[in-house]
């Protein structure tokens, strides 16, 4: 009996031990699904709190991008020039307070900034010259769209984040749009520097592309196994929400599986208050979302003051949205071309035009440039536009009219053209040389006259062929530098070693060229040199007019008045005075016909 009653003992021994252990099994299976969930919820937390973080982050971004894109509209690479940049500037920074300041830069040289008194001492800084910010700018460059730089030392003082927007011209780099955010201001900005949770922390990370070592921006760095990142491409920046862990939590569990109903309610009510926390964060995105949706009516209203046609295509070419600043630059009113493709509305060459630039910018993933003309019923009128993708399926489009400037840059061509044509055909030997005095063009006169040919025109020096004849020792080129300008005569040396007399005339131009024109005066001098020869011999002809003539006329003269006083002559008297008349006359007469000969033969040389 006794027997039996140990083996009842025994079961119920067993079975009160099967009954614990049943129990402490649900208890603990209980503790570990709580546990697990209460994981979940934790991680569920941690993700909403970094996706709006990440959200943050992500509007600061776009909200830059557009700021680095609109400053980006002031440069004119064409005309190489910045319109309305402070103006824009002050608009976009006082829309966004979390920005330090923007900036304009010419290959790597800062040569615009924004706020001018915070920020002019940086420039002339060239920042494809220091080691520190080259690489970041030069991966800018190679991947054609905008990448954010830093955080780093910044040349006004402190650490910031600098967004850099490189500009191209026909494919060719023009320089830099850009951005700057101060580190303390993005932080607060975006939520990581202090947030609603009292559990959550942020750390901001990033490679350093100089070293390669990871840097923190943050200081709380932890290393807890309940943390979730993202890496945002466009800056290689990290974001890592941390949990941590509450050690009263390990407690709780402890007296849970000592205390089990009690520590099931008390972990029941704890995961209660913690479901509650994701409807205040839905609360809050919310908020968020109207001041996203607030934003982009802001963005909306600066599209709508710009002066540039924009359109939106698929990539198929069909038009799906546009923004007209004058109504009376499109080609078509909206409603004949919202929807429709540009192979409906325009003829098939241009068409095709059209849709390889659109493709063009999707698969470059870059600004594409495109110029082009249309017949209005008002005359021809010419556009450049410039194509960007906006993701994988549409293409943003921005178009200006420059009927203006293409009609002027016709007018000055054609001037141009006209002015070489008169330069060409000139009879005088027209040149431009460099301050030196070295050739750069010399017309089709001027190479028959030297006696150069056109290929060699670089190689010849003013001093080389010209040498004055009278500039007291001073060379061409020392005497244009002198005075600013001559008007000489002197030799000229051919390439065959002939010299030809000519007059020389040049300035100086405004840009420290030599600009002249050179006249053969050959037939002009030797026609001045018969000139002396004829007066020569002709004040020769007059001394025998006033010293041979004379004689004999002036013996004319007396014996003529003599005869006429005197009428009581003999016949012998009046015989000798008449044979002196005539003697005197033949004299003259041969004097006379000496003078004619003389001056006929001076008429003839």
């Amino acid at each position: 009996m006794k027997k039996n009653q140990s083996k009842r003992n025994g079961k119920y021994l067993l079975f009160s031990l099967g009954i614990g252990l049943v129990t402490a099994l649900t208890f603990t299976i209980t503790i570990l699904i709580g546990f697990q969930y209460y994981q979940k919820q934790k991680t569920q937390q941690l993700q909403t709190a970094l996706n709006l973080a990440t959200e943050n982050t992500r509007k600061i971004l776009t909200n830059s991008n557009l700021a680095a894109f609109s400053i980006g509209l002031t440069i004119d690479p064409l005309e190489d020039t910045i319109k309305n940049f402070d103006y824009v500037a002050k608009e976009i920074m006082d829309r966004h307070p979390y920005l330090y300041g923007v900036q304009i830069l010419k290959g790597g040289e800062i040569q615009y900034v924004y706020p001018y008194e915070e920020h002019k001492d940086v420039l002339g800084y060239n920042i494809l010259e220091n080691p520190e910010t080259k690489l970041e700018a030069e991966k800018a460059i190679k991947d054609k769209k905008i990448y954010y730089a830093g955080p780093l030392e910044l040349k006004q003082g402190g650490l910031g984040i600098v967004g850099r927007l490189p500009i191209f011209q026909e494919s060719e780099f023009w320089g830099f749009s850009a951005v700057l955010i101060k580190i303390e201001d993005f932080l607060k900005a975006s939520g990581i520097a202090k947030n609603d949770y009292t559990n959550i922390t942020f750390e901001f990370s990033k490679i350093n592309p100089n070293t390669n070592k990871v840097e923190y921006f943050t200081d709380n760095k932890k290393s807890e196994s309940l943390s979730l990142s993202y890496i945002f491409e466009e800056s290689a920046w990290k974001i890592t929400a941390v949990y941590s862990q509450e050690v009263t939590i390990y407690f709780l569990l402890a007296l849970v599986i000592m205390l089990t109903i009690a520590s099931s309610v008390g972990s029941g009510l704890y995961t209660y208050q913690i479901l509650k926390k994701p409807e205040k964060l839905e609360m809050l995105l919310s908020v968020k979302t109207k001041e996203i949706e607030e934003n982009n009516e802001y963005l909306e209203s600066m599209v709508q003051a710009i002066p540039d046609l924009i359109f939106i295509y698929d990539k198929e070419g069909r038009y799906l949205d546009f923004h007209a600043y004058e109504q009376s630059l499109l080609y078509y009113k909206p409603k004949e071309f919202i929807g429709k493709s540009i192979f409906d509305l325009f003829d098939k060459s241009f068409a095709s035009d059209v849709h390889e630039v659109i493709l063009k910018a999707i698969k470059r993933n870059e600004v594409v440039d495109h110029s082009y003309s249309l017949d209005f019923k008002d005359g021809k009128k010419y556009f450049e536009s410039r194509y960007v993708a906006i993701n994988k399926e549409k293409v943003l489009a921005v178009v200006r009219e420059i009927t203006d400037k293409v009609l002027s840059e016709q007018k000055l061509e054609k001037s141009e053209e006209k002015y070489r044509n008169l330069v060409a055909q000139a009879s005088d030997a027209i040149f431009l040389a460099d301050e030196k005095g070295n050739l750069l063009e010399l017309n089709q006169k001027g190479l028959e006259l030297t006696g150069i040919s056109a290929d060699q025109v670089y190689s010849f020096n003013l001093n080389s062929i010209i040498k004055l004849e009278d500039a007291n020792g001073l060379s061409l080129i020392e005497l244009i530098h002198q005075e600013g300008k001559a008007l000489e005569e002197a030799t000229l040396f051919s390439g065959d070693n002939k010299k030809t007399s000519v007059e020389i005339s040049c300035n100086s131009t405004y840009q420290g060229q030599i600009q002249g024109i050179i006249r053969d005066i050959t037939v002009r001098n030797n026609y001045i040199k018969s000139i002396q020869n004829q007066n020569a011999k002709l004040k020769e002809i007059a001394w025998i007019q006033s010293h041979e003539v004379r004689a004999p006329l002036a013996r004319l003269l007396g014996l003529l008045d003599y005869f006429e006083k005197y009428d009581n002559f003999d016949v012998n008297d009046k015989i000798k005075i008449i044979r002196s008349i005539r003697d005197s006359a033949l004299e003259l007469d041969v004097i006379i016909r000496d003078v004619v000969s003389r001056t006929e033969r001076t008429e003839n040389t």
